[in-house]
C-alpha cells in the first residue's frame, strides 16, 4: 500500500513524492521483490480526503495474509498532544485537524490485519518545517508508531526536517531506500532484512549529512525481508589501487568524525571543481591542525581560512570559521584528531606530526588534482590554495600514480599461473618458509609503527617486498652451485628471474606512492621500533589528561607539552627584554645548545640564546632529568618531532594581588636533523636504561606495557601552550 501526496491547496508541493511512489512500485513488482502482481501492490497517490486514503489501507490490511506493507510520503503535522497527522490535499495547517489523517487511525487498521508480517514507512513531516526544499522532521513518531509485531521506519528524527532536496527525483531518505534496494547492500545476507536496509540508509544520510531515520520494531520485526539483496561478493581480489582508497576514505572518516555537523564544511560552502568534498574538508582540518601546532592563533587561522579559494561565495563568516577551529583544537587535544590511540586508528600518521598528515593528503590531491589538470595549474593550486611548493608534492602527481597500484600483479597469482609447476613450487617455497620469507614477513610485521587494519595496500606491498628479498638471498646461494645444463639449474634460474620481476613491479608501486606512505613502508630498525612504542605509549597519556594551561611558578623557562607535542615557554621581565623580544619575534631563529656529560649521562641542558648578543640579550636553559621517564620521553618526542614551539609571555600583577601571565608571542623553531638526532639518541639511551627488559610492541600490540605502567604512576608533563 503506497500513499503519496504531491500536490496540496494548502501546503507546499513535494514533485518528488510523485517519483517516489513510481519507483517503489517498480522494485515490489521485480524480481527484487518477489514480482508482486499488480493486484498486490496498490498505488494511491494525491488522496483528497481521509477516507480516499485510509479506505484503501483497509482493504489491503483485510486482504494480507503474509505481509502488509504501509508507505506514506508527504507532509505531516504534529498537534498540541504530540500525536501525529498526515496530510493529505485538502488538510490545513492548524486548523481542521479531522481534514487530515490521524496516523492513531492507520495504526488501528494495521493492528487489525492478520498478516503475519506488518511494515510501515513514514517520509513525511510535521507542520511548520515545510520550507522550501523540505520537509519536517518525523522521529515521530517514535514511541507513538509502535504496532506489535511489525516494523517501523520513519525519514528523520523529531528535531530535523526530512529533506526533500528541489529539483530531486526522489526525496532524500526514499531516494536512498530505493538506491539500496536498487543497488544492494554490500556485506548483508540474501534476502535484506529490514535492520540492515535500515543501517545502511542511515550511514548512507550520515554521509551527506542529510537528516538521520528512526527505526522501532517488537517481535521479529528487525528480521522482516521485503526485498532480495542484489548485492554478491566481489570474485576478483581488490586492486592496491582499490586498498589504497579505501585507507583514504578511512582518514577522512577519522579526521572529520567529530567535524561532521560544523556549517563551515557543508557540501555548500566548498566549491565542487576543486574535488572530493571529503578530501578538500579533510586537508582544511589537517591545515588547521598544523597551524594550531605551529602556535597559530584563532584570529589568523581563521583569517588564512577566510582567504582560502576553496570556499564559495559568500564564504563561511567569521563565528563559522571560529567554530571549526575551536572543534579542530579540541580534536586534536582529545585524540590528535582520530578516534582511538596511538596511531590515528590504526592509519599510521602520527599524532605528533600534524604536517606528514597534511602533506600526505596534499600529496593525493595533488596526484588526483593532475589526472585531469596540466601541470602548471596545479602548481598554480598548490600555491594558492593549500601554500605549498614542496618538492615532493610537485614531483608526486606528474607520475600517474594509480596506475602501477591497479596492474600490480600477486606474486601468489603468478605463481599459480607459471607453466612449469615446478618453477612455481621453488618460487613459492623461497617466498615462504623455505626461504626465508616468512621469517623477513614475521619481523617486518612486528616492527610496523601503525596497525594492519587498515593500510593494507602498504600491508601487502611491504610483505611481498620483504619476501621477494629475502627470496632473492636464498635462490642466490642455490643457483651458483646447481650444475649448469640441468634440470634443476634451469628452474632455480628461472624461479630467480620469476622473483626479480616481482621486484621491478614493487618498485614501480613504491615510486607511485607519497613520501608518507614510503616511510610507513619501509623497513625500521631495532631503535626506530622501539621509539616509536614509547611515542605510542607517551602519545596515549598525554592526549587522555585534560588540556587545561597552568601558569608556571617563577622559572624564567619551562618545557612541556601540547596535545601530543612538545611546547616551551619563558618569561620575560621589564621593558628591556620584551623590546628585545618585539624584534627577536621579527627576525625569527634562536640558537641552541645541546649539553651532556656522555651520551649515557642522567641529564641534559638545553640553553637558548638570541642570535645577535647585546646589552639585551636573552638566554635560558632547559634541564632534562633524564631519570624521570616521563622526561625521557618528552625529550624522545622532541628529538623526532625536530622542532618546538616557543611562547614568549609577559607577567604582572593584578589588582589583587594575582600574578598573571600574558602571551607577547610565539615563535615556531626547527631543531634541525643534528640536534634532533643527538635528541633521540640520548633519549632511547635514557629509556632503555630505564625499561630493561622491554622492546618496541609486538605484532598488533600498540605500546609498550613497561612503559604505560611507569608513566601511569607518574606526573606527566605540564602544558606549556598559552592560550591564544
Amino acid at each position: 500500500m503506497l500513499i503519496g501526496v504531491d500536490e496540496y491547496r494548502y501546503f507546499s508541493p513535494l514533485p518528488a513524492v510523485r517519483n517516489n511512489l513510481s519507483e517503489l512500485a517498480k522494485l515490489f513488482r521485480s524480481p527484487l521483490g518477489g514480482d508482486l502482481p499488480d493486484m498486490h501492490c496498490t498505488t494511491v497517490l494525491n488522496p483528497s480526503d481521509v477516507n480516499s486514503a485510509l479506505d484503501p489501507v483497509h482493504r489491503a490490511a483485510s486482504e494480507a495474509s503474509d505481509t502488509l506493507v504501509v508507505y506514506f510520503a508527504g507532509h505531516g503535522m504534529r498537534l498540541s498532544d504530540g500525536s501525529l497527522r498526515l496530510a493529505v490535499g485538502n488538510s490545513e495547517p492548524g486548523r481542521k485537524q479531522y481534514a487530515s489523517v490521524a496516523f492513531e487511525d492507520l495504526r488501528s487498521e494495521v493492528l487489525d490485519s492478520t498478516a503475519a508480517n506488518k511494515v510501515v514507512i513514514l517520509d513525511c513531516c510535521y507542520s511548520g518545517a515545510a520550507l522550501e526544499g523540505f520537509m519536517g522532521g518525523t522521529d515521530a513518531v517514535a514511541d507513538e508508531t509502535i504496532i506489535e509485531g511489525t516494523y517501523v521506519m520513519t525519514a528523520s528524527a523529531a528535531t530535523r526536517a526530512a529533506m526533500a532536496p528541489p529539483n530531486a527525483p526522489l526525496t532524500a531518505f526514499t531516494g536512498e531506500l530505493v538506491n539500496a534496494i536498487t543497488d544492494g547492500v554490500a556485506e548483508v545476507p540474501d534476502p535484506l532484512d529490514m535492520s540492515s536496509l535500515y543501517k545502511h540508509v542511515h550511514g548512507r544520510l550520515k554521509s551527506q549529512g542529510m537528516p538521520l531515520p528512526q527505526q522501532r520494531a517488537s517481535g521479529l520485526g528487525h528480521d522482516i525481508a521485503l526485498f532480495r539483496n542484489k548485492w554478491r561478493p566481489p570474485t576478483e581480489k581488490p586492486t592496491l589501487s582499490v586498498k589504497r582508497d579505501e585507507w583514504f576514505r578511512e582518514i577522512h572518516r577519522e579526521l572529520l568524525g567529530r567535524l561532521r555537523d560544523v556549517s563551515a564544511l557543508a557540501q555548500d560552502q566548498l566549491r565542487p571543481e576543486f574535488g572530493d568534498p571529503a578530501l578538500i574538508r579533510s586537508l582544511l582540518v589537517a591545515r588547521i591542525a598544523v597551524h594550531l601546532a605551529q602556535g597559530k592563533s584563532t584570529t589568523a587561522i581563521s583569517r588564512m581560512l577566510s582567504s582560502s579559494g576553496v570556499f564559495t561565495t559568500p564564504r563561511p563568516n567569521t563565528d563559522e570559521l571560529y567554530e571549526l577551529i575551536t572543534k579542530v583544537r579540541f580534536a586534536y587535544e582529545a585524540d590528535g584528531l582520530a578516534n582511538s590511540l596511538p596511531f590515528l586508528g590504526g592509519l599510521g600518521l602520527f599524532p605528533w606530526t600534524p604536517e606528514s598528515t597534511y602533506m600526505l593528503l596534499i600529496e593525493h590531491w595533488a596526484a588526483q588534482r593532475g589526472r585531469t589538470m596540466p601541470r602548471p595549474r596545479v602548481e598554480q593550486e598548490l600555491s594558492e590554495l593549500w601554500d605549498t611548493a614542496d618538492t615532493r608534492v610537485l614531483s608526486a602527481h606528474s607520475s600517474l600514480p594509480s596506475l602501477p597500484l591497479v596492474a600490480y600483479p600477486d606474486p601468489w597469482e603468478k605463481l599459480k599461473a607459471e607453466p612449469d609447476h615446478r618453477v612455481g613450487t621453488v618460487a613459492a617455497l623461497m617466498l615462504g618458509e623455505r626461504g626465508g620469507g616468512d621469517r623477513a614477513w614475521e619481523q617486518w610485521m612486528s616492527t610496523r609503527p601503525w596497525s594492519t587494519l587498515k593500510a593494507r595496500h602498504l600491508v601487502q606491498l611491504g610483505g611481498d617486498l620483504v619476501r621477494c628479498l629475502a627470496a632473492q638471498r636464498t635462490l642466490a646461494q642455490y643457483v651458483d652451485p646447481a650444475p649448469a645444463g640441468h634440470d634443476s639449474h634451469a628452474v632455480l634460474v628461472r624461479a630467480a628471474e620469476i622473483v626479480e620481476e616481482q621486484l621491478k613491479d614493487i618498485a614501480l608501486a613504491i615510486e607511485s606512492m607519497s613520501a608518507i606512505e614510503y616511510d610507513l613502508l619501509r623497513e625500521r630498525t631495532a631503535d626506530e621500533h622501539f621509539q616509536d612504542g614509547c611515542l605510542a605509549t607517551f602519545s596515549k597519556h598525554l592526549l587522555k589528561r585534560p588540556q587545561v594551561f597552568t601558569p608556571f611558578e617563577e622559572h624564567r623557562m619551562n618545557h612541556g607539552t601540547w596535545a601530543a607535542i612538545p611546547w616551551w615557554s619563558l618569561v620575560v621581565h621589564g621593558e628591556q627584554e620584551q623590546r628585545a623580544v618585539e624584534g627577536f619575534l621579527k627576525r625569527g631563529g634562536i640558537r641552541l645548545g645541546v649539553a651532556a656529560e656522555s651520551p649515557d649521562a642522567d641529564e641534559l641542558v638545553i640553553s637558548c640564546e638570541e642570535p645577535d648578543l647585546g646589552p639585551s640579550w636573552i638566554a635560558a636553559r632547559l634541564v632534562f632529568d633524564l631519570r624521570d621517564v616521563v622526561q625521557a620521553c618528552e625529550l624522545l618526542l622532541l628529538g623526532r618531532r625536530q622542532s618546538v614551539v616557543l611562547d614568549f609571555l609577559t607577567e604582572d600583577i593584578d589588582e589583587w594581588g594575582d600574578r598573571q601571565l600574558h602571551l607577547a608571542g610565539s615563535l615556531d623553531h626547527s631543531l634541525g636533523l643534528e640536534i634532533g638526532a643527538t635528541l633521540t639518541d640520548v633519549a632511547t639511551r635514557a629509556l632503555r636504561r630505564l625499561l630493561p627488559d622491554s622492546a618496541g610492541p609486538s605484532l598488533h600490540h600498540e605500546g609498550v606495557p613497561a612503559l604505560d605502567r611507569l608513566l601511569g604512576s607518574s606526573r606527566l608533563p605540564r602544558i606549556a601552550r598559552c592560550p591564544r
